[in-house]
């Protein structure tokens, strides 16, 4: 499809809703910026993504988009976008939105992938190919203002946080891809005992559970910043530090987008889909016939988490953290 740039002036992104999912959704906003700069991008994103893009200077508006709303409120917003008479809307959730709203441009519905583009952060950017935007190299970002830097800055000089700095994130949202506790905690430990690296543990609320059984288990005594960092916060944290040992989580994608290296532990998903992107970032697995299953269930005791050796991930991390420096 050719496209008169001229006639681009106001453009919408309906991205994900999970924060890592969204993540995986800005190099689109990127390559967007670049083709139209003087249009005007607005988002509509789920309530959990909606830090992602709320300071970003490239976004006009963040519109979000509750899926459990009403169905009158849901009706009110189609006729709001509609009002608003965007000239292209960029579906990355394959909603019925563009077909309701009427764009002079829009992705296609459906979109078949060349075998090469496995990546879901590239087959976001692919989607781009229908409105003749041939653009897959974008990396992620997250916009990390100044006064999120400045809280970080201040939660490292009042805990006497010294470089190498080691973030370790040890939930997920799927107790499936959640690593062992006491992995972690041993991993922990050596790094702080051998490496001299200051470790910070960080995640949401909800983590707190998780992270509370691993320093019961823990000899050292590693900083515990869970609940403590929003989204751009934990960006700016990942920004600093040195590396990121993580499960198949959001902070991966955030350590990626600022890079920082990741090591990434991957058992029932997949990592050639969901895994780090950096060329120093590595992914810890196991090979079993069975993973990545990409399943809601497990049959096999969690075997592809379990087998994981913390000796391997600790010498993996210590490579990571003393062994080479980036270019």
């Amino acid at each position: 499809m050719q496209i008169d740039k001229s006639a681009v002036n106001r453009i919408l992104v309906i991205t994900l809703s999970n924060v890592g999912d969204v993540i995986l959704t800005t190099p689109v906003i990127r390559a967007l910026a670049k083709e139209f700069p003087g249009a005007r991008i607005d988002v509509m994103v789920g309530p959990s993504g909606k830090a992602v893009f709320e300071k970003d200077p490239r976004i006009f508006k963040v519109i979000v988009y509750d899926k459990h709303l009403p169905m009158v409120q849901k009706r009110r917003l189609q006729l709001k976008l509609s009002k608003l008479k965007y000239d292209m809307v960029v579906d990355l959730k394959n909603t019925i939105f563009p077909l309701l709203i009427g764009p002079k441009f829009r992705t296609a519905t459906i979109q078949r992938f060349p075998r090469s583009i496995v990546h879901s952060g590239k087959k976001h950017l692919y989607r781009l190919a229908s409105l003749g935007i041939d653009n897959t190299a974008e990396p992620s970002y997250i916009y990390i203002p100044r006064e999120d830097e400045d809280y970080v800055e201040g939660l490292l000089k009042g805990n006497k946080i010294r470089d190498p700095i080691v973030v370790i994130n040890p939930g997920a949202k799927s107790h499936l891809k959640r690593w062992a506790p006491e992995g972690f905690a041993e991993v922990a430990d050596r790094m702080i005992e051998e490496c001299g690296a200051s470790v910070i543990f960080v995640g949401m609320d909800a983590d707190k559970e998780v992270v509370a059984k691993i320093l019961f288990k823990m000899k050292k005594e590693p900083f515990n910043f869970v609940g403590k960092t929003n989204i751009r916060q934990l960006a700016a944290l990942l920004s600093r530090a040195k590396l990121l040992i993580t499960n198949d989580s959001a902070p991966l994608h955030l350590g990626c987008a600022v890079k920082t290296k990741v090591l990434a532990i991957f058992g029932p998903t997949d990592p050639e889909k969901y895994g780090p992107t950096g060329d120093l970032d590595i992914v810890m697995s196991t090979k079993l016939s069975c993973s990545p299953c990409e399943s809601a269930a497990c049959k096999n005791n969690y075997e592809c988490m379990k087998l994981i050796p913390s000796e391997e991930v600790f010498e993996t991390a210590k490579l990571m953290v003393e062994g080479y420096e980036e270019e």
